[in-house]
């Protein structure tokens, strides 16, 4: 069989050097960690995540929060209705009400099992993917953290054959530059171009940290045995 040649999907040449160069001081000023005040916890369900001035689904709406948003718990309130809500941090100076149910505790064993839950449910690829890089980051402790890290390779995976024909209607060869790719990239699922196949693959590296940091888990020996029976083929 013929080798089969992998090249990164983003390639950076010497012209772009001095832009880079200029940029990276703002983009770790961007990814600093801000401090949030009260007990941590991480957005998770992005329809019910309004940020309101008042414990009522009524109330003026002050901005929605997006999923993966960390904020911090500051009270927590049941209304006469059962609605629950958190009185959260979301900086140093916004605060604001949102319903218990959009929000997430890392470590806490419910919420995982609540995440994990929605990530079987979703359909959509992309989606499926960020619930499972959530799931996997916030809840390594638990048995959850090694069956979200094989949804997420598995899910790239089938997304890659997706994007494969997607990049071919749209750019024809041009694999490297499909639009496709970019949503991805942002959130740290990166993709390689197998040239003898003509078509996107996913890289592996959530694969890769299923072994190597749940070593024992019946995922992990999934793996494991996949990988055995690719090579002896």
């Amino acid at each position: 069989m013929p080798r089969v040649r992998f090249i990164r999907l983003v390639v950076f040449g010497t012209m772009w050097l001095p832009f880079v160069l200029w940029l990276t001081p703002l983009a770790l000023a961007q990814t600093r960690k801000v401090f949030v005040p009260g007990t941590r916890a991480v957005v998770f369900d992005e329809r019910l995540a309004a940020l309101r001035a008042r414990p009522d689904v009524k109330a003026p709406l002050t901005q929605r929060l997006r999923r993966g948003r960390r904020i911090g718990i500051l009270a927590t309130l049941t209304t006469r209705s059962g609605a629950k809500f958190y009185r959260v941090a979301v900086s140093r100076n916004t605060r604001g009400w949102v319903l218990a149910d959009a929000v997430l505790r890392p470590g806490n064993a419910n919420d995982a099992q609540r995440l994990w839950q929605l990530t079987e449910e979703t359909s959509d690829d992309f989606t499926k993917v960020r619930l499972a890089r959530l799931c996997a980051d916030e809840f390594r402790a638990t048995k959850f953290a090694p069956k979200a890290l094989r949804s997420l390779g598995e899910t790239a995976e089938r997304a890659a054959e997706r994007l494969t024909r997607d990049a071919k209607r749209r750019v024809g060869d041009d694999f490297l530059n499909y639009v496709g790719l970019d949503r991805y990239n942002r959130i740290g699922v990166t993709f390689d171009f197998d040239e003898a196949a003509e078509r996107i693959v996913y890289d592996g590296a959530a694969y890769r940290e299923l072994l190597r940091r749940y070593p024992r888990s019946q995922e992990a020996a999934d793996i494991r045995a996949r990988q055995e029976k690719l090579t002896t083929r």
